[in-house]
């Protein structure tokens, strides 16, 4: 939270009786919340002990990204609701809930981020289940941009999410490939996030290209530039 805090944009407010408040980027109320979910919920097995959770700060979003997918048969769609299935690491679970100073009720997070995006007038934050990792994505309403501001205490932050995944995605692109396939591939459940920041940048490059002329043809598919490269 240090990292945040230190690195936040505050705006003043002046109201019209003259009385000046101080308001906060993002509301620290819905970040803790996310750290602290990524903190109890990680994968904490040895395949991931190497790993970390990171935080990045970019000039319109905040990226915490933690080791492990959802957990068992959860699927977004229910995340923040009592259908959750399955709990990853359920003794820490139900010791901070006994302990009631972290974690104060099960389920209660991700409703608390959406809302306190929302009472300062922001999008709700954006959940995404990709392969090895779960990311939650604040936005503070202003324009896409690749620019890190910050980095945390165990990662730099990257200036874009294509490089971690170009390669194996040109690799498997090799045989043309639908949207659907490559989400599939990649354990993404969002489509507008894997055609923003995966398809679109691989494309512009140059590396990717559609197999029909009509980018938006119903039955589209992506082929690797890979090998014409070489």
């Amino acid at each position: 939270m240090n990292f945040l805090e230190k690195n936040m944009r505050i705006k003043v407010v002046v109201d019209s009786s003259g009385r000046r408040s101080n308001i906060s980027e993002y509301p620290m109320v819905a970040l803790r919340e996310a750290i602290v979910n990524a903190l109890v919920h990680r994968d904490y097995s040895i395949y991931t002990e190497k790993s970390y959770i990171r935080v990045f700060k970019y000039k319109d979003r905040i990226e915490i990204e933690s080791p492990g997918t959802l957990y068992g048969r959860n699927r977004i769609e229910q995340l923040g609701t009592d259908t959750m299935l399955e709990v990853r690491n359920s003794t820490i679970v139900q010791i901070l809930e006994n302990q009631k100073s972290i974690l104060e009720n099960r389920h209660s997070g991700i409703p608390t981020m959406k809302s306190e995006m929302l009472k300062n007038d922001l999008p709700e934050p954006e959940f995404i289940n990709q392969r090895g990792s779960f990311k939650v994505i604040f936005y503070n309403g202003e324009g896409k941009s690749d620019t890190v501001e910050g980095k945390s205490d165990t990662v730099e932050g990257k200036s874009d999410t294509v490089h971690k995944y170009e390669f194996e995605i040109l690799e498997y692109c090799k045989e043309a490939r639908s949207k659907k396939e490559i989400m599939a591939y990649l354990n993404m459940n969002s489509s507008s996030y894997v055609s923003r920041k995966i398809l679109i940048p691989l494309i512009q490059k140059g590396k990717l290209q559609y197999t029909n002329p009509n980018k938006n043809a119903k039955n589209q598919k992506y082929i690797s530039m890979l090998e014409k490269l070489d």
